[in-house]
């Protein structure tokens, strides 16, 4: 004769799988947005990723040394090996120095050095705009959807 679970047994089960089937759904169906994150490249430099809605990857400056490829190892998912543009803001090292490694480990669609500061559009309703100021920092502010 087959053993019967007690109906609380039951209860929880389903209970779990509406939870799992809702986050998965908010998951799938959930507007995608433009994601900005600093990355940790020491004290001497900097770099932004930036993830437009639509999945495309751009990465602004590359820090002073090879310390980037660990921080995009982190950022990244780990099998990603494609940076979709790189934009440099200047051509000192705290901003151009990581660059090498960064081609030598992924591919890189288009490479851009701006001096000015720029508004860049994502055709998705999104954009960013990189402020450049002259005491060499640099700001990057989303917009959009």
């Amino acid at each position: 004769m087959p053993r019967v679970l007690p109906t609380s047994v039951y209860i929880l089960l389903i209970f779990i799988l509406i939870v799992m089937n809702v986050s998965v759904y908010r998951t799938i169906l959930a507007p995608r947005v433009p994601e900005i994150q600093v990355l940790d490249v020491g004290e001497k430099g900097s770099a932004i990723l930036v993830r437009s809605p639509s999945g495309a990857t751009i990465l602004i400056d590359t820090g002073s040394d090879a310390s980037i490829l660990r921080a995009l190892g982190t950022a990244l998912l780990p099998w990603q090996r494609r940076i979709d543009v790189v934009i440099l803001t200047g051509t000192k090292k705290a901003s151009v120095g990581g660059l090498p490694d960064v081609l030598r480990r992924y591919t890189v669609g288009q490479q851009i050095t701006i001096t000015e500061s720029k508004h860049l559009a994502f055709g998705e309703g999104s954009a960013i705009d990189i402020l450049l100021s002259p005491n060499a920092t640099t700001t990057v502010r989303m917009s959009g959807k």
